[in-house]
């Protein structure tokens, strides 16, 4: 069946109630996340099976080359290793596809069920859940256990008694699952991450972008909100660094600890040409070149690099992802080297210095003599990057990164994102849910989101009352999703429902904190009505306390600005103030509604224990 026949925008008028344009259609090309997880296991296995053998590979994919490496080659996700014609099969259709990793991709998931399924299913979970365990117990005693479950299932059922499988086949599922998660789950990830995650060896580059460090570090320096002059506190800096050419390619700077939404923040930066740098920066002398596709991105152990939906964008995009392993920090020196120089060279002669080394503190008080205003720190960054550190000889006078990436982009230029692919970015590198479509669209904490392309859809597709879908959820805007539309194998971009303009300018860590005020405060159902009134009451609350610290100025200890500066979402990509709100509109209720019910005036309290995304 060709549903793209069926499913014609362009044949099927969107007529909006009440609006004078219609709705545009906006399809996007499926990613690897949209597929079910069986078969991304098995496309990244492919993947890593066909990595493997091109390192070890002497001469051409035939069988007399082949065979010897497949004996020594280990199993990867968890997938029986192919025989030599297979994998010289998938390598041939990957090269075809000049190496786009959805030529790897099994068409098994097209077709109808196939699982083996038994009467005892229900007891074979039973029974997993018991193994699956740190206390490490056998397959001999799951089976057992699986086996006195059915047994006492038998007495109570009157009829034929239910036949458990045997060791052997009870074994042969065990060993048939994806064994990295049960290893996760044994033993935990850091031990199943060394186990089945390869780590590649350093080697010097020989273009730019083919292989670029990431790291984050919290800066040594205390900086000033711009308008109210409080502290802020110590600002994360997140940087791509490329070894080739030595130069800075993206970063990201504000006050969230290292996560998922830093690093896709400063990929997008690394990626995207500095096409704002001279509009917004007049004063920087130089060009910022550095753009295009990343070939090789170094991370470490970090918690925020092991992310699921991080390891797909970078595959999606062409972005191979190498994990240094613990402890061996020699194998990503550059973005280390380059944080040591950071510290020596520039933060050095600043104000707000905190000193690392306890010791060479004396009587120096951050806080107290810190005088440098975020945005003001901002400026500086992108003038000491790009017409400082560049244009500069190393100490040992071997290289000048600009220089270098002049002559590695003369030799061999890589290759730089179209519109398509900048589009495509924006997609994948969003944060992935499965949600209910249903009558009424989508809810995603809260926030109803629908169109007149996804009530048409759901019209000729959807045969129940609600099915579930991939969302792809910006945590930067709230005010829309990408949705995945599988009969279509296509993306669609849908708004809010949001009469109050609540999802203006919103952000996941601040819609968060207004649901977590709600919560604590007001005793209503939870709508967008009553999320706008917990908006505008923190609106408020912000608003007095920048009266407040005006007033009071830097005599005084002030605390909790950090927690808002996160929460307001403070960064290098749009610098502002906390006392600076975006306006609300009116709401049907009075603010003296909203008065707390108990004394608790800390944003810490807010801010603080929300997991990073």
């Amino acid at each position: 069946m060709e549903f793209e026949d069926e499913f014609n925008f362009e044949e099927v008028p969107l007529k909006l109630t009440g609006a004078v344009q219609q709705e545009k259609p906006n399809p996007y090309p499926r990613d690897l996340e949209s597929l079910p997880k069986d078969v991304q296991d098995a496309t990244f296995a492919r993947l890593k099976y066909i990595k493997w053998l091109k390192q070890h590979l002497i001469g051409g994919w035939t069988q007399k080359n082949l065979a010897p490496l497949l004996v020594e080659m280990p199993e990867f996700e968890g997938q029986e290793k192919p025989k030599w014609r297979t994998v010289a099969s998938w390598h041939a259709v990957y090269i075809k596809a000049e190496k786009d990793i959805h030529a790897l991709i099994p068409k098994h998931h097209r077709k109808g069920n196939r699982q083996t399924r038994t009467d005892t299913d229900k007891f074979f979970e039973l029974a997993l859940t018991r193994f699956l365990t740190k206390e490490l117990p056998s397959v001999a005693s799951a089976h057992q256990y699986y086996c006195d479950q059915i047994d006492l299932d038998n007495e109570k059922v009157i009829g034929e008694p239910l036949k458990p499988l045997t060791y052997k086949a009870f074994k042969n599922r065990i060993d048939n699952l994806p064994q990295y998660e049960v290893m996760v789950k044994r033993y935990g990830k850091r031990l199943a991450d060394i186990e089945y995650n390869k780590v590649m060896s350093h080697k010097r580059p020989s273009r730019v972008l083919e292989r670029v460090e990431i790291d984050h570090t919290p800066l040594d320096l205390i900086l000033l909100d711009d308008e109210l002059g409080v502290p802020l506190g110590r600002p994360t800096l997140t940087v791509l660094m490329d070894v080739y050419s030595h130069c800075v390619v993206g970063f990201y700077l504000g006050f969230q600890s290292p996560s998922y939404s830093a690093v896709r923040r400063a990929i997008s930066h690394a990626t995207k040409p500095k096409e704002y740098l001279k509009p917004t920066y007049p004063e920087i002398v130089n060009d910022w070149p550095c753009s295009g596709k990343i070939e090789t991105l170094v991370v470490d152990n970090g918690a925020e690099f092991w992310s699921l939906s991080l390891e797909l964008a970078c595959e999606e995009v062409g972005i191979n992802i190498s994990y240094n392993p613990v402890g061996k920090p020699w194998l990503k020196p550059f973005v280390e080297q380059f944080f040591k120089t950071i510290t020596d060279k520039m933060l050095s002669p600043l104000p707000g210095k905190t000193f690392s080394n306890m010791l060479a503190r004396h009587d120096y008080n951050s806080k107290k003599d810190a005088i440098l205003r975020f945005g003001t720190f901002n400026r500086l960054f992108h003038k000491w990057i790009v017409d400082v550190y560049h244009q500069s000889a190393d100490s040992r006078f071997r290289y000048i990164p600009s220089d270098d990436w002049s002559k590695g982009y003369a030799q061999l230029p890589p290759a730089q994102l179209s519109q398509q692919d900048l589009e495509k970015l924006d997609v994948v590198m969003c944060m992935s849910k499965e949600k209910t479509l249903r009558k009424g669209g989508i809810k995603n904490l809260h926030i109803s989101y629908d169109s007149e392309a996804l009530s048409l859809f759901r019209k000729q597709y959807s045969a129940k009352k609600s099915i579930k879908v991939k969302v792809k959820i910006n945590p930067d805007d709230l005010s829309y999703v990408f949705v995945f539309l599988e009969p279509l194998e296509q993306y669609i971009k849908v708004p809010s429902i949001d009469a109050e303009g609540y999802t203006t300018d919103l952000s996941l860590i601040r819609h968060k904190i207004h649901l977590r005020f709600h919560r604590d405060y007001i005793q209503e159902k939870v709508d967008l009505l009553g999320l706008a009134k917990a908006r505008q009451y923190i609106d408020e609350k912000i608003k007095e306390e920048a009266l407040l610290l005006k007033k009071i100025g830097s005599k005084t200890k002030i605390t909790g600005t950090k927690a808002i500066a996160r929460a307001q979402g403070i960064d290098n990509t749009q610098v502002k103030s906390i006392a600076t709100q975006p306006e609300i509109k009116e709401v049907e209720r009075n603010l003296v509604d909203l008065q707390p019910k108990k004394d608790d005036d800390s944003w810490d309290d807010f801010v603080s224990d929300l997991e990073a995304f």
